[in-house]
């Protein structure tokens, strides 16, 4: 079995439209967002064994805080150059190369690239991943190389909204 955790970055702040993409930081309602929505996954879901984040600033938070909120260990999140700004393509080459020994990996990263992932594995269209949106997939396989469509046994979506925070 593999799981797979996509993420999308907290809200993040456009007050400073001289501060470049990459170093946008998230604004308050992004820091509640993830803090709540890591809290409430950490009691539905297992801690993933491997984070790798986009190194922008705001996807970096978000992991910050997820896994703080989840009680997990910092040790388990690794900054990836490839994920700010994915694409689909990209991702999903990020995801079938992750060592095998990992059942349980978090992506967290960005627009478009998430939502066409999420939606590559979907019978129903996502629009798009709300920020601080998680999807979380489960495959009935032992590698990383080997999830399809076809091995999807149970896939969720959580997004602030869905509990009225934001």
């Amino acid at each position: 079995m593999k799981e797979l955790y996509l993420l999308r970055h907290a809200k993040s702040d456009w007050e400073n439209m001289e501060v470049k993409d990459i170093d946008r930081p998230l604004k308050t309602r992004g820091i509640r967002d993830a803090l709540f929505m890591g809290e409430y996954l950490s009691r539905q879901f297992e801690v993933p064994d491997q984070v790798l984040t986009s190194p922008a600033c705001r996807a970096l938070h978000t992991s910050i805080l997820f896994i703080r909120s989840m009680k997990s260990s910092y040790a388990k999140m690794l900054v990836n150059e490839a994920i700010y700004l994915a694409s689909f393509n990209e991702l999903q080459a990020i995801i079938k190369n992750t060592p095998d020994h990992v059942t349980r990996l978090m992506l967290v990263g960005h627009n478009p690239g998430l939502t066409d992932l999420a939606n590559y594995f979907l019978d129903e269209f996502i629009h798009n991943i709300p920020t601080s949106g998680f999807v979380y997939f489960r495959f009935e396989t032992d590698t990383w190389k080997g999830i399809s469509i076809g091995n999807l046994a149970r896939h969720v979506l959580h997004y602030p909204k869905e509990f009225l925070i934001s």
